[in-house]
């Protein structure tokens, strides 16, 4: 991979980039690392308040004020919300028309955190500033269907055809080879297929877990197994029902020793807005830890390294489509998961990875799927590793940056 991008600049754009919380930074970090590794000029256009450390390690520029994801713009009324999208497509084009015209050609311009907030200022800044875009890729991650239980046909609200209208107005420039849509999941892909005609490319994560030598030998009887739910909790990544699953098994007994790792480096809310907070008694139990701080690279890594099992029984309205980095991260790493079905994360352990599927929403399902796992750990620990490479294939650099820079990139490869 070395120098087969000499001489190509790379810009990332993610406006939310400010400090290591969520995935937006090691998805960042990762895209920017493997192209200056493959001899490319990459640079991130990053968030105005980025954190110094991060913007000297990407070689960022602090640029937008504001992000769409801070919820600056959500008011509950459709015209305010209306104005807010507005707004924010106004900011998009603004922001990066100068950082464009400042830097000069770039060969390829990347966001991958593309939204209806998003798709119009994109579209302005290619129709007056392209030429000095070589190839613009723009990647949707958002559900833009609410999924439906039992079925696999989403629902499109109103506020669905701004960016319907949006997306197939690049239509032209996705003919001549300009503009590429992707996504990271054949569902999400197909739910874009069916909102405006276009199906986005399929790009795999950029972000997996270092090559781990996890398997050398096995588990002594008085290791406890660790069971982890990394990435910040949320309540559509199933929290209140891990908390429960794991209460429930302690409560009742396993059969071996365990330890379970959560990561709550955030504040939690309820549905009726009150705050919700780790369960006493998880807190005071010397088998659950929670990890309340901000996670650099290498702890996150090493937190990967010491579970045994993930925890993600994300809720199928919210995951259906979209994807999980953590279970990217623990498929490359040979870490069965416990999951929920018919969503992504089942078709990623199904094709590449190992685990157990629960039903969406059920406490007691991962309770028993924890006691499964505890109970044949030899089983779905040799699984996962004998498929690791499957994962680590799917999702390697040499896939991504295929898919980034598409042809052009293929022929200098040769």
């Amino acid at each position: 991979m070395r120098d087969t991008l000499a001489g190509k600049r790379l810009m990332v754009v993610e406006e939310v980039l400010k400090d290591p919380v969520g995935h937006w930074y090691e998805y960042v970090r990762s895209v920017v690392e493997m192209n200056r590794a493959a001899g490319a000029a990459a640079i991130a256009v990053v968030h105005s308040a980025v954190e110094p450390d991060i913007a000297r390690e990407i070689n960022a520029i602090p640029a937008f004020p504001r992000s769409n994801w801070d919820n600056v713009y959500a008011r509950g009324n459709a015209w305010q919300n209306l104005v807010g999208i507005v707004r924010h497509n106004w900011l998009v084009y603004r922001t990066m028309r100068k950082v464009v015209c400042e830097r000069g050609s770039i060969d390829c311009l990347f966001a991958p955190t593309v939204w209806v907030h998003h798709i119009w200022g994109w579209r302005l800044l290619m129709a007056l500033h392209g030429r000095k875009i070589g190839r613009m890729v723009l990647l949707f991650r958002m559900n833009p269907g609410t999924s439906v239980p039992g079925s696999d046909v989403p629902v499109f609200d109103r506020s669905m055809m701004l960016l319907k209208w949006g997306m197939q107005s690049f239509s032209g420039a996705i003919r001549r080879g300009n503009v590429v849509f992707a996504t990271d999941s054949t569902r999400l892909a197909s739910q874009y297929r069916q909102l405006c005609g276009i199906a986005p490319s399929l790009f795999p994560s950029p972000r997996v877990a270092p090559f781990l030598d996890r398997h050398k030998s096995a588990k002594q009887s008085g290791e406890p197994i660790v069971f982890s739910s990394l990435g910040p909790a949320r309540f559509d990544k199933g929290i209140d029902l891990i908390q429960a699953a794991i209460k429930q098994c302690l409560t009742s007994g396993v059969s071996r020793p365990v330890k379970f790792v959560i990561q709550w480096n955030q504040p939690i809310r309820d549905g009726a807005g009150d705050p919700y907070l780790p369960d006493i008694a998880l807190a005071d139990d010397p088998r659950v830890e929670f990890i309340t701080q901000s996670l650099g690279s290498a702890d996150y890594e090493a937190a990967i390294e010491a579970t045994d099992c993930m925890l993600l029984p994300y809720r199928r309205d919210s995951y259906y489509a979209r994807i999980s980095g953590v279970a990217v991260e623990a498929a490359t790493a040979g870490v069965p998961i416990i999951h929920t079905g018919d969503t992504w994360i089942s078709d990623l352990v199904d094709s590449v990875g190992a685990g157990v599927a629960i039903d969406d929403g059920d406490a007691d399902q991962i309770a028993a799927a924890i006691h499964n796992v505890i109970d044949n750990f030899d089983h779905f620990r040799n699984r996962a590793a004998e498929r690791q490479h499957l994962a680590v294939g799917a999702h390697s650099s040499e896939a991504f940056q295929t898919c980034l820079w598409g042809q052009k990139y293929l022929r200098d490869q040769q």
